[in-house]
This record gives C-alpha cells, sequence and structure tokens, in this order.
C-alpha cells in the first residue's frame, strides 16, 4: 500500500497558518448543524497536505498524525519521517523513490513507467513498457510493443519473417509477394494487395495480330498444323540477360500446305516475337531452313546445359527431323536472329517409334541438374543429343511408347510414386527414368471401341493427376476411344468409352486435366471424331447428378474431327472463378467452352486446320500481365490466312498467367518461367493450386494487378524558342509489372479562363515493376494565348488521349496528375 503525503504550498493566507483552510471549509459548510465542532485538527483528521493539519502534525494517507522526531522539512514547512525522502512537497515512503517530483515504486535501476516497473529486457516509450529495440527504426506494432529483428519488417503492425531476396513475385513461394520496398518475399497477407477481379460472365475475345511470313524464299511458308511452344528466348531490353523481363518469343514449325500438301512434311523452325505490332503484324526472329523438321511434331524449349554452368543460361530450342532424328538449336544472336545447330540425333527417335508428329519433351531424370531429351520411350543426353536408353531396347519392341490414332510418340516424365525417381510414362509403360528398365506395363483388353490406324500401335495418350485419396500420381491415358485412370503401380483405378455417333474410327486426343466444373476435383477433357468430351468420376449414382450427362461423363459438345481424331485441346480458367474453359480447334472452328456446361463461349468459324496432334494454348505471350490465346492455322485455300493467331479479351478481363509454355505435355512445374529445367521438379499433382495438366495457371498472384499513378510534373527547361520541356514521372505502385508502351496524355491549362491546350501523348519506354518509376519528357511550345499566363498540367496514365485504358488496375482513380499553377517558369 502507498504512503505518500501530499505537503502543498499552504494557501496565501498568513493568519491561517495554525488554522487549516480544510476545517474552515468544513465547519462554513455545515453551520446548520447543531453541536458543529469547530476546534483544531486531530490526530486523524482528514487531510491533503500537512497544512491541513495542526502545526506539529503532517499529513500521512490523507490522515494527520504527530509529527516524528528528527523529520526532514518539505518545502512547505512540512517534515518527513526518518525512514521516508522528501520529494517536493511530498514524502516519499519507504520503498518508494522520488522521480522528478512524483513518488514513484523503487524499481531498483528497471525502467519506472507510468508509475510501474518495467520488466528485464523493457524499456520506456511513451508511458508504456514495452521491448528494448536498440534501433528505434525496428519498433513496430500499435502500441509499439515489438521490436523487429534484422530478418523482419513491420508490415501491419506486426513483424513479420522476410523471404528470399526478389524483384519479381514470380520468384517468392505461392503464399507470398514480392515488396517493391524492400525487394523481398513477403506473406501476401502481412500487406494489402493490389489486385483486379475480373467480373465473372464477362467473354469478348477478338484478334489482336497474325503472323504472316516476312518476304524471301519462305514467304509461302504460312501454314501451321502443330503446337506451338512460348519462353523468353531473346535479350529484348539490352540487359545482357535473357529472362522474364524480355518479351516471350513463340517457336513453331510452318509449312507449304499450297506447295507440297499436309502432312508429315517438310517444315521450317521458325522463331517470332510474342508481342503485337500497332497493324496487327507480328515480327519474325529467325526461320531456320535447313535441315527440314517434321511439320507435324512439336518443339520443346528449355536450357540443355548442366546448372553447373551458369553462364549457359539460354534456353535452346529441340524438335525432330522430317525422317528420323532429333535435332537442338542453342542461339548466336542476342537478338533471336542467328541459331546454329548444337546436336543432331540421326537415329532416334526409330520409325518403330515415331509414326508421325513425335512430340519431344524436357526433363531431368537423375536430379543431377542435367537436362535429358525425352521422346517417347527414348532418352537423349541433353547437352550432347546421345542415347541414354531406349525403351524398345530396356523392355522389348512390344513397350509403350505414347501413340495413338496414327500420331504420336507423347510421353511424359513424372515421378508418380514419390520415391525420388523420375519415371517416363509413354503409353500403358512407365519406365525408370534413370535405367529406362520397366516398372510396370498395363494389359488392355482384346477388344477396344475404336480402331486404331497407323504403323505404330495405339498404347495411348498420357497425362498425370490425381484421382484418389492418397499422395501419389495417377496415369491418365486416352486409347482407341477409352479414357484408362491407372493408380501409380498399375492397376486400374477408372475405365471408360468415348461417346462416338458416326465417325469409323475415335482413338480420341491427348488428354488434359483441370477442374472444370469447379468444384475442387478434377476432370479429364478429350477431343474425339465426334464430340468433345469431359469425364466426370462424380457422375456416378441412380439417379445421376443433375449436372451429369451420363454415367462418368459431365459434358459432350459436338465437333468436326473424323479425320484425325487425335487433335489436342488446352484449358484455362479465364475468369480466375475457379472453373477451366476449355480451348479447342476442330477442322472448321476455333470454340471456347464453359468448363461447367460445355455452353460454346466463343465460336469463330472462320478456323481451318488439317488436325494433326496441335491445340491452341493460353500463356501470357507478350509479358503484360494479361493471357492470351496462340492459335495455329494452316492456309488451306486461297481465300484463307494460315499462321500464328494471338487473341486477347476485349476488355483486358482474363486473368494473368505464366510467360511461358514450353512443350506438349506442359504441366507448369516441369519449367521454370526463365526457361530451367527443374533439378527436382514438384510434383504438379501435390500443389494445392495445380493437379492439372495442359492447363496453364499462375500458382499465385492470379490478380494481382498494377496501381499506375503519375507522382509528380515539373518544368524542366523553358527553352529560348519558347518550348517548354515538362517532366512526368509516372509509377507503378502496384503488385504487378507492366511492360513498356504505357500510354500517357498530358494537357495544359490556362487560368482562369480554364482554356485547354493539348500537349500529346508520349510512352513508357521501360518495364515498370512494382514500385519503379519513369520520368517522361513532354516539349510544349505554346500558343500566343498561353504567354505570361498562369497554368496547370494535368497527366493521365494508361490513357492514349481517347479516355481507354489497356490496364485493368486494383485502383482506376489515381490516374491523374495536377501540377501546381505556373510550376518553376512561365510560358514565353
Amino acid at each position: 500500500m502507498r504512503f505518500e503525503r501530499h505537503l502543498r504550498l499552504r494557501a496565501q493566507l498568513p493568519a491561517l497558518r495554525g488554522f487549516s483552510m480544510y476545517r474552515i471549509l468544513l465547519c462554513g459548510s455545515l453551520l446548520w448543524l447543531a453541536g458543529c465542532d469547530c476546534s483544531g485538527p486531530t490526530t486523524g483528521s482528514p487531510c491533503e497536505t500537512a497544512s491541513d493539519c495542526d502545526t506539529n502534525q503532517v499529513c500521512v494517507d490523507n490522515l494527520c498524525r504527530d509529527r516524528a522526531d528528527g523529520g526532514m522539512e518539505t518545502g512547505d514547512g512540512g517534515s518527513c519521517e526518518a525512514d521516508e525522502t522528501v520529494c517536493g512537497f511530498t514524502c516519499c515512503a519507504a520503498g518508494r523513490v522520488c522521480s522528478a517530483g512524483v513518488c514513484m515504486t523503487d524499481c531498483g535501476g528497471a525502467p519506472i513507467c507510468g508509475g510501474a516497473c518495467c520488466e528485464a529486457g523493457q524499456e520506456c516509450v511513451d508511458d508504456a513498457c514495452v521491448v528494448e529495440c536498440a534501433d528505434e527504426a525496428n519498433r513496430c506494432g500499435l502500441d509499439g510493443e515489438a521490436c523487429c529483428t534484422a530478418d523482419q519488417a513491420c508490415l501491419s503492425e506486426a513483424c513479420v519473417d522476410l523471404g528470399e531476396p526478389c524483384t519479381l513475385t514470380e520468384e517468392c513461394e505461392v503464399d507470398e509477394i514480392c515488396l517493391p520496398s524492400l525487394m523481398r518475399c513477403v506473406p501476401r497477407d502481412s500487406v494489402e494487395v493490389c489486385e483486379f477481379r475480373p467480373p465473372v460472365g464477362s467473354f469478348s475475345p477478338r484478334t489482336a495480330c497474325q503472323w504472316r511470313p516476312p518476304a524471301g524464299s519462305s514467304s509461302t511458308w504460312d501454314d501451321v498444323v502443330m503446337t506451338p511452344s512460348v519462353m523468353n528466348l531473346t535479350d529484348d531490353n539490352g540487359d545482357g540477360e535473357t529472362n522474364t523481363l524480355d518479351i516471350p518469343d513463340i517457336v513453331f514449325i510452318a509449312f507449304d500446305y499450297q506447295a507440297n500438301g499436309c502432312c508429315t512434311n517438310r517444315g521450317r523452325l521458325v522463331v517470332i516475337s510474342g508481342a503485337c505490332n500497332p497493324d496487327g503484324t507480328m515480327n519474325t526472329h529467325a526461320i531456320i531452313e535447313s535441315p527440314f523438321v517434321d511439320n507435324s511434331s512439336g518443339v520443346a524449349l528449355g536450357n540443355l546445359h548442366p546448372d553447373s554452368m551458369p553462364s549457359e543460361s539460354n534456353p535452346e530450342i529441340v524438335t525432330v527431323i522430317r525422317g528420323g532424328g532429333t535435332i537442338a538449336w542453342r542461339r548466336t544472336a542476342d537478338d533471336g536472329s542467328a541459331w546454329e545447330e548444337m546436336w543432331r540425333n540421326t537415329t532416334y527417335p526409330t520409325s518403330a517409334q515415331n509414326s508421325s508428329g513425335a512430340q519431344p519433351s524436357l526433363a531431368d531424370m537423375e536430379g543431377d541438374g542435367q537436362p535429358e531429351v525425352i521422346v517417347g520411350n527414348v532418352v537423349l543426353d541433353g547437352l550432347t543429343g546421345a542415347l541414354i536408353w531406349d525403351g524398345d531396347m530396356t523392355v522389348g519392341p512390344n513397350a509403350g511408347v505414347g501413340n495413338n490414332a496414327f500420331l504420336g510418340p507423347a510421353s511424359t516424365v513424372a515421378d508418380i510414386d514419390l520415391d525420388g525417381v523420375m519415371e517416363v510414362i509413354a503409353g500403358n509403360t512407365v519406365y525408370d527414368g534413370r535405367t529406362g528398365a520397366e516398372e510396370w506395363t498395363f494389359t488392355y483388353g482384346p477388344t477396344a471401341p475404336s480402331g486404331c490406324q497407323g504403323s505404330v500401335p495405339c498404347d495411348g495418350f498420357n497425362a498425370v493427376g490425381n484421382f484418389d485419396d492418397d499422395r501419389e500420381g495417377e496415369v491418365v491415358a486416352v486409347r482407341q476411344g477409352e479414357v484408362f485412370v491407372w493408380n501409380h503401380d498399375g492397376s486400374l483405378l477408372h475405365q471408360v468409352a468415348i461417346p462416338v455417333d458416326d465417325c469409323a474410327r475415335n482413338e480420341s486426343g491427348p488428354p488434359t486435366i483441370a477442374d472444370f466444373d469447379g468444384d475442387g476435383r478434377p476432370e479429364i477433357g478429350t477431343a474425339g471424331a465426334d464430340f468433345y468430351v469431359v469425364v466426370d468420376f462424380d457422375c456416378v449414382g441412380d439417379p445421376l447428378p443433375a449436372e451429369c450427362a451420363s454415367e462418368n461423363i459431365l459434358w459432350t459438345v459436338p465437333n468436326n474431327d473424323c479425320s484425325s481424331r487425335a487433335t489436342g485441346s488446352s484449358v484455362f480458367d479465364f475468369e480466375g472463378d475457379g472453373a477451366a474453359e476449355v480451348v479447342y480447334a476442330d477442322e472448321v472452328n476455333f470454340r471456347i467452352f464453359d468448363g461447367r456446361t460445355g455452353a460454346i463461349l466463343y465460336d469463330d468459324p472462320s478456323h481451318q486446320s488439317n488436325t494433326r496432334m496441335e491445340m491452341p494454348i493460353v500463356v501470357d505471350v507478350d509479358n503484360d500481365g494479361k493471357s492470351e490465346v496462340v492459335i495455329p492455322e494452316p492456309n488451306r485455300s486461297s481465300g484463307m490466312l494460315g499462321g500464328i493467331e494471338i487473341w486477347e479479351d476485349m476488355d483486358n478481363n482474363w486473368v494473368r498467367t505464366r510467360r511461358v509454355w514450353n512443350q506438349h505435355t506442359y504441366h507448369v512445374t516441369n519449367i521454370t518461367e526463365d526457361g530451367q529445367v527443374p533439378r527436382r521438379e514438384e510434383p504438379n499433382w501435390l500443389n494445392g493450386r495445380l493437379n492439372n495438366f495442359r492447363q496453364n495457371v499462375q500458382p499465385g498472384g492470379l490478380f494481382d494487378a498494377p496501381d499506375l499513378q503519375v507522382l509528380d510534373i515539373q518544368v524542366g527547361e523553358c527553352l529560348p524558342s519558347g518550348t517548354l520541356r515538362i517532366e512526368v514521372t509516372v509509377s507503378n505502385r502496384g503488385a504487378l509489372g507492366v511492360p513498356p508502351g504505357i500510354a500517357v496524355v498530358a494537357r495544359g491549362t490556362r487560368l482562369p479562363d480554364m482554356t485547354v491546350q493539348e500537349l500529346g501523348v508520349q510512352f513508357t519506354a521501360t518495364t515498370l515493376l512494382p514500385g519503379q518509376s519513369e520520368v517522361l519528357i513532354f516539349e510544349w511550345t505554346e500558343p500566343s494565348s498561353f504567354t505570361f499566363r498562369d497554368f496547370t498540367v494535368e497527366a493521365i496514365v494508361d490513357d492514349d488521349g481517347t479516355g481507354a485504358g489497356a490496364y485493368n488496375e486494383c485502383d482506376e482513380d489515381n490516374n491523374a496528375f495536377v501540377s501546381e499553377t505556373l510550376m518553376t517558369c512561365s510560358l514565353g
């Protein structure tokens, strides 16, 4: 209990020195009471200071008591006990100390804060005991109660552990974002993330541009019947590196349909920029005219060098030579205009493994940092092209290769049993990726719903996903009119017949895996001869769920592909609502289907194709933070134009995605965005945002958006000619970078009559990552009506003068900025 006596300065009434003001007030107020005792104070009388007590008394705990001998004088003439401490006009009891005229608890050297003792490791800040902080800049929390360490940052009033250094969010973990001010990865939930969520149901595709071959010896080679691949292959910004700050490039094989017909014919490798020119054209980097490659085959893109050679980080190109063999090219010019042969294997794949349309892929089979090239059931050294193993030799001539109809092979690679060893999945055979030894082969029944056309047996096209409750992956195969799902040990999990109408055969195309209906579980899509079909294993029971077309079939949509019956398709969730749309082109139509119902969201009847294994793909092909569709087309008639088409959403509502699609069997985790083959590939099906195949997805930050602002407008220089140089600083304060070419319009306004003069439109010249800025220069020769007049300048970013913007931002209301009046000099 505290014992403090407040011995305050006596009232300025000397005549009342021996008679307390307290007693006068008390008696005066109670004068009407009979028997009021107005005698002097006694021991135990109430008091506030010693002046309220008798001359020989002091005030302790608001009660008068007799003065002890040997007391010490206080400031108002009172005195303290021998064991008390004088504190101004107050006596501090034993165990208390005087601090700034106030009696405080004796904390034994610890800080005293708000009358209380701070604990060990605490200090007093703003009258509160808080943890000691060697650097006050690291103090954090609403009340400053925390001190962040060197590996933390104060975000949203809490100390947050910093992740890895970064420039882009893609360099961070899925649940992190790259914070520009720190250049470190931080948890997404620790900051307010700039996002734009597109409206669901608004779907307006349009053609953005189309590639046509340039004049020259390849000017008629304008037909494409294979799946293009996309990756950053050129140093577009001149910084000496080829990475995600550059514009992605498209690689494909073109042929001359009018001269040579289709297909499995002479093709030429083409490398073009993924960016559209303002006039709707596209720029060609290179056309490699020799040797001829198979015009139905795919291309695989990625760095073939071991990761022990960090100076060799540029991606290479792999494809299949017409007539047999595999070839790789490497870049010899930074702009992609020149390529040289890196290696050529003239033997593999053999005719027993390659019917037509072989689809090479890349993977690190041994986890040693050295990528391999896989074509069907053949594995080649990525650096030299030398044979590592041939499944026909390690298992036998009846082993699976990954063929269906008369097209293939198309195999894939995954560690399906999670034993740390990659497997090659080729048709119905799973091989040990290191040695080629057989792990298992599924034996098909003696009959199938469809026959098999071609010289190579139909053993199936593959994909990998998770369709049960264990962690291991399941193998999906489409073969001769059926969909199979096998457990990681080769046992049968599902078998579903693919609907057919009147086509003679129905082998069906490579499977896609995605969540088509938004229920959180994967479905399988495939293009049959008569129908595009989505297989859903939730479609069981009696009665069937209302959304199902039949047992194990979610929906079917008629298509037109009796000729090949093996066309590919891809899927993409354009709106980010959790349900993937189907992107598919048959012989006469390019269409986009609603993933839940199969409803046709878009139909382009001008499309024509010979339908090999090609498919449209969805990718951020120009590094603008928005997804586009890349469509291959042949020129089958003089009235049609073949080549490559880029489609976009008219309202820029399609969500962002990765800037890479490197091979036919693409599944996100098989390649980094800068073209490196992972030493240890993450199992796609174990990633909470994936469990898909032939679907592009941005694993993190799906709705991240830019926030473009004008930060400042200044006069840079007033030239003698009357031309004014105006500096406009634009910045990206959002969560997503934007490429060069952002429009900024500026206008001068004369005061006070508000006459407006256009200053023009300028475009940013650099990539603006989150937190970065750029200064644009407007040169304005003012009209005479503005001379010696006050004026302001308004600048608006992401506006080409029409009021229309190219980017959906998290905040569309902060793009404009108005300068101070007159700035630094007057016009004229």
